[in-house]
């Protein structure tokens, strides 16, 4: 019961000052620029939204998203409130001079963003080689950095970034040789952002991801695993009037590498399963006033390729073509210091998988999936104050059974971000 009237006297506290705030117009600023992967998560994980964690895939938005902190909270498993959220992140984005920002991120191997220089290991090369060596000869990585830059010349900016994280793993017996083991991954990325003409906008970008992995011990050579991804994006506004804007986009991403297998007879090199995947759709957004819909139907594609093992096993593909993807969602202004979200999202997909049949043929299963399997509808809310913004995706639970600290069972947010805007 005490816990219950504390909860509510704080409540009441954090409601009376952002009352009061509203009052000081001095500390009122243009929150046209704040945005949070909890944002898009309630608007239904929409692609067509500019919003400033896109600064992960595209650093020619520094010159948009200037002079700003924000991050993640990230989220819980279950009601483990003792531990950090999954998916923290930081970044800081200034500007240095009139034309140029420099910014930079901080974030933990759990980032869960779109693909970007700020994602670690993407395809677990890491784990992929302590599964062969069937001991964990090597520390995944974390605490990944990146930098990233914009310029501006004129209605068009570009911009650059680059990540580096690295592990190392050494054992060294009083007798006998050293096991060594070593990780790292080195990230680019560039981006374009411009105006070309008072109706169309436009964004280009691409990213590059180096992971890599080795090790050695003195009773067999060194093994080795490199791999390449490559990720590029685009995303075009055109606007038709002061109140319609059309907003196609397109993205994809390639995988491959090479494992160099050490034994005591030497190195065997293999390719390590490939992916490939492409996402093209066309949305809307749609604005008036303080009222915000964007949303709109993708079509998706992603293969999964699994090589040849000689002796044991064909080639082996998994295809997934999804149609339609939604992505809907809308935000509103509920009051000064206060931002109401709704989002719907769903994805239907063909799923074509093979297995092995025998050393040259294979097996083929065609089925349907829908994701997500229990309900696409989303929610969500963001608080103003000061410059400050907290988003946060709300669990639909609590509108079932109550908020958390009052009675409910489960987490009143489940997703939160925070930033501040200089």
């Amino acid at each position: 019961m005490l816990k219950r009237i504390i909860m509510l006297f704080a409540l009441s506290i954090i409601s009376f000052s952002f009352l009061i705030a509203q009052e000081n117009k001095q500390e009122i600023k243009d929150y046209s620029k704040a945005g949070s992967f909890a944002r898009l998560k309630s608007m239904g994980d929409n692609p067509f939204i500019s919003d400033p964690t896109d600064l992960m895939t595209n650093p020619a938005l520094g010159n948009k998203f200037n002079n700003m902190l924000f991050g993640d909270l990230g989220t819980t498993i279950a009601n483990d409130f003792g531990t950090g959220g999954i998916g923290q992140y930081f970044t800081a984005n200034f500007n240095v001079s009139n034309n140029m920002t420099l910014g930079a991120t901080l974030a933990r191997k759990d980032f869960n963003g779109v693909l970007s220089i700020s994602n670690l290991d993407p395809f677990n090369l890491v784990q992929q080689s302590n599964n062969l060596l069937q001991a964990v000869g090597l520390v995944e990585m974390d605490n990944n950095w990146a930098i990233i830059s914009s310029y501006k010349l004129g209605s068009h900016t570009i911009g650059f970034g680059i990540s580096y994280a690295s592990t190392t793993a050494e054992s060294k017996p009083a007798t006998g040789g050293d096991n060594e083991g070593f990780a790292s991954q080195l990230g680019l990325n560039v981006g374009y952002f411009g105006k070309i003409n008072s109706r169309l906008s436009l964004e280009l970008s691409g990213v590059l991801l180096y992971p890599h992995a080795t090790y050695k011990t003195p009773q067999s050579s060194q093994t080795k695993f490199s791999q390449s991804v490559v990720s590029i994006s685009g995303r075009a506004y055109y606007k038709t009037n002061s109140k319609f804007t059309i907003v196609p986009f397109g993205k994809g991403f390639k995988s491959s590498g090479t494992a160099d297998l050490g034994d005591e007879n030497g190195v065997t090199t293999t390719d390590l399963p490939s992916y490939l995947s492409i996402t093209l759709g066309v949305g809307v957004l749609y604005k008036v006033g303080n009222f915000l819909f964007a949303g709109g139907p993708s079509f998706g594609y992603l293969q999964e390729k699994t090589p040849a093992v000689s002796g044991v096993a064909p080639v082996l593909t998994k295809n997934t073509t999804s149609f339609p993807i939604w992505n809907v969602g809308a935000e509103w202004q509920m009051l000064n210091w206060l931002v109401g979200r709704i989002g719907y999202k769903g994805k239907t997909s063909t799923v074509s998988t093979e297995t092995v049949a025998s050393i040259t043929n294979t097996n083929e299963t065609i089925v349907t999936s829908f994701d997500p399997i229990n309900g696409g509808l989303t929610l969500g809310v963001g608080f103003r104050f000061s410059g400050l913004f907290i988003d946060a995706t709300v669990n639909e639970d609590i509108l079932r059974q109550g908020l958390n600290n009052l009675g409910g069972g489960g987490a009143t947010f489940a997703y939160i971000s925070v930033g501040y805007i200089f």
